[in-house]
């Protein structure tokens, strides 16, 4: 599979103990979509792993979160042979992704999103997202060129149509 047909979710840098466990450094522990028997793609980071540079699919054997994301992948043999393949990324289909309740969403499936105003008149699209740790963020390039970050939630954003990939916003109000 094609890197740039996956999510890219993280990255391994250094193991975990002494019996091949790694030490997972995901974009987001928060709603991780990784458990137990999830199909992944690693590349490596730099000519030092022994992973091939085109990726190889690998399988979570185990998987904890708690202060770390600590996982065990399937063959991985011991510390040693972890260490062989580090550093690397850590990719997933899309596909992959578990199915979500009524009403959730990706937020990777928001990039590219046209955002309309509540006259449903269109002002820009979805760019990317991140998160500051006490909520997510949607980067929106307006149609005028500039980037407006603001907070996914519901003053700002209150209808989501996946479906039709459109996000309604709220232009925030500013006051001198």
């Amino acid at each position: 599979m094609k890197k740039e047909d996956l999510i890219k979710l993280g990255f391994v840098s250094q193991p975990h103990g002494i019996r091949g466990e790694a030490d997972f450094r995901l974009i987001n522990t928060d709603d991780s979509v990784l458990d137990s028997g999830s199909k992944v793609w690693l590349y490596p980071s730099n000519e030092r792993s022994e992973i091939s540079p085109n990726g190889e699919e690998w399988e979570i054997k185990k998987i904890r979160f708690g202060n770390k994301v600590i996982a065990e992948l399937e063959g991985i043999r011991d510390r040693t042979h972890l260490e062989s393949l580090l550093p690397f990324e850590i990719y997933m289909s899309r596909e992959d992704f578990p199915e979500l309740e009524e009403g959730e969403v990706y937020l990777i499936d928001l990039i590219g999103a046209e955002v309309v105003n509540t006259l449903g008149q269109k002002i820009g699209s979805v760019e990317g997202f991140s998160d500051n740790s006490a909520q997510y963020l949607l980067n929106v390039r307006m149609e005028t060129g500039e980037v407006m970050t603001l907070p996914y939630v519901d003053a700002f954003f209150p209808e989501t149509d996946i479906e039709n990939k459109k996000i309604t916003m709220i232009l925030p109000e500013y006051s001198e």
